[in-house]
């Protein structure tokens, strides 16, 4: 199971924090680092390594499918495009 780098994400900063680690997300796998294909960790798995509340992950996980870097399938995961 992968388990992430954890961003450096800013909690005073104007930008929420779902963005901030949508945002992150769509630059690992645009430079590589995050290959189509891996799979994320789940999401209460990741609230948990990266210190945030697991409905800011769920938000981000939206945002990720819509932007299309992320693809969710139920009862398997969710794996970069």
């Amino acid at each position: 199971l992968l388990c992430m780098d954890v961003p450096d994400l800013d909690h005073g900063s104007h930008v929420p924090l779902y963005l901030q680690g949508a945002d992150w997300i769509t630059a690992q796998a645009k430079a590589g680092k995050l290959a189509p294909g891996t799979r994320l960790p789940a999401e209460r798995d990741l609230a948990g390594q990266w210190g945030i509340a697991y409905m800011t992950v769920r938000r981000m996980m939206a945002e990720l499918r819509e932007r299309g870097v992320v693809v969710s399938q139920p009862g398997k995961g969710t794996y970069v495009l």
